[in-house]
């Protein structure tokens, strides 16, 4: 495939790097300030005819470059998080384009077992006399709190544990509602990325976590991602259960 990559942070070099271990080639790298981008904007020219774009940057401009893709025709994977609010216009965008478009808060194809995992012991726990909370850390420069793939565990937990009805996603020391599912968050160093689960009952507890030991999973993940929403050729939004199919 031609690959353009939006956003060369972290994980734009790290996407970088596993794309062409792939022998995919890199069409163009698009960023405001990195030295090594081959353009600053997104423009018909600057993409220099990527089949796909693989966007990691920030969640103030994700929407925005989402639009001038999809007005390109140009099939995108989203690996930004914190902009979720916008789905319903990212939705339209996609609909009036017809690109296909793949978001995930994680492409680590470990953490989406994990989210399998934790929808298992949801349904197992619930009515068990169980109380449920998340934590979830992250290096001290991330933009979003909490990450997205806490809100993701998040929902599948809302959705299989019954006595939580919302979520509560902040870190105060105030009461928790029984009704109400915490996701707490920390931001220190330099980690890549580590989800905490925690089931507390009046006798045991069960601790289910998922620690990320680089992005090199993410990346190739995102890869991977590319590939199949390339290959499917067809418009409109996909998440990684479509792709993984779990």
């Amino acid at each position: 495939m031609k690959i353009a990559i939006i956003g060369f942070g972290k994980m734009g070099q790290a996407v970088k790097a596993a794309a062409e271990f792939r022998d995919h080639e890199i069409s163009a790298i698009i960023d405001p300030k990195a030295k090594e981008a081959t353009a600053t904007e997104i423009s018909a020219e600057s993409l220099n005819g990527a089949e796909v774009a693989i966007e990691f940057t920030h969640p103030e401009v994700v929407v925005e470059n989402i639009r001038k893709l999809a007005e390109l025709k140009v099939n995108v994977i989203v690996g930004t998080t914190g902009w979720y609010d916008s789905l319903s216009e990212v939705e339209k965008i996609v609909a009036d384009n017809g690109i296909g478009l793949l978001y995930a808060g994680n492409f680590s194809i470990g953490v989406n077992i994990f989210y399998a995992v934790v929808e298992q012991a949801s349904k197992l726990l619930s009515g068990k006399n169980f109380d449920v909370g998340i934590h979830e850390t992250h290096h001290n420069q991330k933009a979003d709190s909490p990450s997205g793939t806490a809100l993701e565990i998040a929902q599948r937990v809302l959705a299989n544990f019954s006595e939580k009805k919302e979520i509560r996603n902040d870190n105060e020391t105030l009461p928790i509602p029984p009704e109400k599912l915490q996701i707490s968050a920390s931001r220190v160093g330099k980690v890549v990325g580590v989800h905490e689960v925690k089931f507390d009952g009046e006798s045991d507890s069960i601790q289910l976590i998922h620690s990320g030991k680089n992005r090199d999973g993410y990346a190739a993940g995102a890869v991977v991602a590319a590939t199949w929403l390339v290959k499917k050729n067809e418009a409109g939004i996909f998440t990684a259960k479509n792709w993984l199919d779990i």
